[in-house]
């Protein structure tokens, strides 16, 4: 049995977002390694083993973590690392991965739920919509080239969800501005979402800076842009993209049948004939469509059914009706008699 490192992702932050497969690998790991940005270290204890060794790894190196590793390779342990959000968003899991591989540990990897999805759920939108927005990028801004790049990504018809700290939001703004994205466009500035102080924002590009400001929100936070995340009525100006195909049109039988001409088999081998059109007026009583190598003369000439009347109703008296009718066999018996 070889030691096995666990990257499984922390949520937005509550622990009851955790995924059961996530629990279940901390509940019986001999050491996590989390950030208390990521989960509750309160809940973290109660969790865990009594003898596991929880360890802030924000606070360790590169050969400090990895001199980690080889003491759970060396023992054949069990460890956990917590990753905030979902590991598919983790920059470096791919060297983490790696480095535990080389050393002889077992690798897994245990999705969670993204921050994004959190806040896009928080406030009853979607990142995308049939008729709106049909692209969503997730990006991160620290840098002034950052914020040059969201300029070549913000457009519309798209979603952006760009992870920055708050107290760049003027920047952020003129980026999205010098894009030439309206003024009017939404945008909703989601911090700790899922945590007991959580703030979500609703504002747009314009008032950005001066809503953010007033909120007094300066660490770390994200954006979201577009106009999937409007609360009620699009802005002025706001028009839905058109969609390939027809909008609405629903299959039915009778649509199937207005689509083409129906045809069908006799029993006796012939071949399949069509129903009578306007481009074929001989055919329109008849039934009968021209087929090469059938001479004229050789079609069968059109019948007319003769339906005969009917007879006319008498009616019988009740009297009539309750007399028997007088055979031949019973006049001739009282004959004899006589």
């Amino acid at each position: 049995m070889r030691g096995a490192v666990s990257f499984v992702g922390a949520g937005p932050g509550a622990a009851d977002l955790i995924t059961l497969r996530g629990a279940a690998r901390i509940a019986e790991a001999d050491l996590v390694l989390y950030t208390p940005s990521a989960v509750d270290p309160l809940w973290l204890r109660e969790h865990t083993r009594a003898d596991a060794d929880l360890v802030d790894h924000a606070r360790l190196g590169t050969d400090e973590l990895a001199e980690r590793y080889r003491g759970l390779a060396s023992r054949h342990q069990k460890a956990v690392l917590l990753i905030a959000g979902d590991p598919a968003h983790c920059a470096d899991l791919r060297e983490q991965r790696e480095l535990c591989v080389k050393i002889g540990l077992d690798v897994e990897v245990v999705p969670g739920v993204s921050p994004v999805s959190a806040a896009v759920a928080a406030t009853g939108n979607s990142l995308t919509e049939t008729a709106g927005a049909d692209t969503a990028i997730i990006t991160d801004a620290a840098t002034e080239a950052d914020f040059e790049r969201i300029r070549d990504l913000a457009a519309d018809g798209r979603t952006l969800a760009v992870h920055a700290p708050a107290a760049r939001a003027a920047e952020l703004a003129e980026a999205l501005t010098a894009a030439g994205l309206d003024p009017q466009v939404p945008v909703v500035v989601a911090h700790k979402v899922s945590w007991a102080d959580e703030k979500v924002l609703r504002t747009t590009i314009g008032e950005l800076v001066a809503e953010v400001k007033r909120a007094n929100l300066w660490r770390h936070a994200l954006f979201l842009v577009g106009d999937v995340l409007r609360q009620a009525k699009p802005r002025a100006g706001y028009a839905p993209r058109s969609v390939a195909g027809e909008q609405g049109k629903r299959w039915t039988s009778r649509s199937w049948r207005s689509a083409g001409s129906w045809s069908r088999k006799t029993d006796t081998g012939a071949p399949d004939t069509e129903t009578p059109d306007a481009e074929n007026p001989d055919t329109e009583n008849t039934g009968i469509t021209d087929s090469p190598g059938v001479p004229e003369q050789t079609r069968p000439e059109p019948v007319e059914a003769v339906v005969p009347e009917p007879k006319p109703v008498v009616k019988r008296t009740a009297a009539a009706r309750k007399q028997p009718p007088k055979t031949a066999r019973a006049t001739a018996r009282r004959t004899t008699k006589k």
